[in-house]
């Protein structure tokens, strides 16, 4: 009802069937919808949205050598084909039981669930999303040291493609508890978005960090973590845990951009920016085990009986990245022996995507004759909104122009094209 108000999508052209059909985002499967809202933040995500047609169809670049297709689904003759957002989740070393983590579980349940080698509680539950996996923790005395590695645009399908590419892991979780079938729980798969979920303990929808570039409190656009406004909204594990111990844990983080920072996150509790360990290794054939020993050697990590933490983003192929991961793991235990280790994929990038958005929105602005596109992210476009008030032009022109930029060549880009408010009134659908 609160669409076809606004008339939004079309959908107010006839009383029939055929324009409830046109409702925007209604008409997507509904575990698509699910993950797109969950990936959506309002106030953080971009003005206009879309799915596509097939997969990876479009995509965007949202850092220097790291393009997210678009979210989509095929339709095939068995059903819908949707995104494969499986990931894998593990937990090894001190404090943990050896088991499995259940399939399904999202990203959200890795900063859950360390709570419990800690002995921290976090404080306000009620604004994260993800739970303590059970039987995972094995209890005793808190951990000295725990050690959060993602694999940076990773995730199951690429594992599978080559089954011998990690070795490491495959230890990892015969060691441990882990799982091939956990899941990202959101889309699109922005590494900035899914490691900020691991980070938080909670989706994107709850921190608010949606992509690479988001729209800040003021209005104005930003890359993530680039300022105290483009962060999340709710505090990361790393933030409370230094809070808890009052500013005595020790945080650090090897990054392979500065978009990496949801995995630690920027001392939330404090009125300044925190003075964390921060280093940028941005590609594994870089050794970012040296710079491990480095960093947890001259930052004292694991040395006392306070709770340390440190972030580890490693962005490159299976292979490098688990022979990567072994030797980091390696050189963690050899200064601190009860160190903690959770490891997790943020979500495969393998399908790059056929059609350019930057392209796409340059087609947007010659239809409309204004530079309405102020940015792009990994599932739709910032807009203007000086432009679009200065020119007249509603966000629903705006996402006419997408779908038919989209619909330029043999095979239509989009299935639907929509204002992202409509993810707001999905509960509707």
């Amino acid at each position: 009802m609160v669409l076809r108000i606004v008339c939004a999508g079309r959908s107010c052209d006839a009383g029939n069937a055929q324009a409830q059909a046109a409702v925007p985002f209604c008409r997507l499967p509904k575990i698509l919808r699910h993950e797109i809202a969950a990936g959506y933040r309002a106030g953080r995500s971009p003005d206009v949205m879309g799915a596509t047609e097939g997969l990876g169809l479009v995509s965007t670049q949202v850092q220097p050598g790291v393009r997210v297709p678009w979210a989509g689904s095929d339709r095939e003759p068995e059903g819908e084909v949707l995104p494969d957002t499986r990931v894998p989740i593990a937990f090894v070393g001190g404090g943990i039981r050896r088991g499995e983590v259940p399939a399904g579980s999202r990203l959200d349940v890795v900063a859950s669930t360390l709570e419990g080698v800690t002995g921290l509680k976090r404080a306000h539950p009620e604004v994260r999303t993800g739970e303590p996996i059970p039987g995972v923790v094995a209890g005793g005395k808190p951990t000295p040291l725990v050690v959060v590695i993602a694999w940076k645009g990773l995730g199951t399908p690429d594992l599978e493609a080559d089954r011998s590419a990690w070795p490491f892991l495959r230890r990892v979780m015969r060691a441990g508890a882990g799982t091939l079938e956990a899941a990202t729980g959101s889309l699109p798969l922005d590494p900035a978005a899914t490691i900020t979920t691991i980070g938080t303990g909670g989706l994107p929808s709850a921190h608010g960090v949606t992509g690479t570039t988001i729209r800040r409190d003021d209005g104005r656009l930003a890359a993530a973590w680039s300022s105290d406004e483009a962060g999340s909204v709710i505090a990361t594990f790393a933030d409370d845990l230094d809070r808890d111990t009052g500013e005595r844990a020790r945080v650090a983080a090897i990054l392979s951009d500065p978009a990496d920072r949801g995995i630690i996150g920027n001392g939330w509790y404090l009125e300044a920016r925190d003075d964390d360990r921060v280093a940028i290794v941005d590609d594994v054939s870089r050794r970012p085990s040296a710079t491990a020993r480095t960093v947890v050697r001259s930052e004292g990590l694991g040395t006392d009986r306070v709770t340390d933490m440190l972030g580890v983003v490693l962005r490159g192929r299976v292979r490098p990245v688990d022979a990567a991961t072994a030797a980091i793991v390696r050189t963690i235990r050899a200064v601190v022996p009860g160190a903690t280790f959770a490891i997790a994929g943020t979500g495969s990038l393998s399908a790059t995507g056929s059609a350019d958005a930057a392209q796409l929105a340059r087609a947007v602005d010659s239809t409309l004759a204004a530079h309405v596109v102020a940015g792009l992210t990994a599932d739709g476009v910032f807009l203007d909104r000086d432009v679009l008030v200065q020119r007249s032009i509603t966000s629903e022109q705006v996402a006419d122009a997408l779908r038919r930029a989209g619909s330029s060549t043999e095979q239509p880009h989009f299935s639907d094209v929509y204002p992202s408010f409509a993810v707001e009134f999905s509960r509707y659908c």
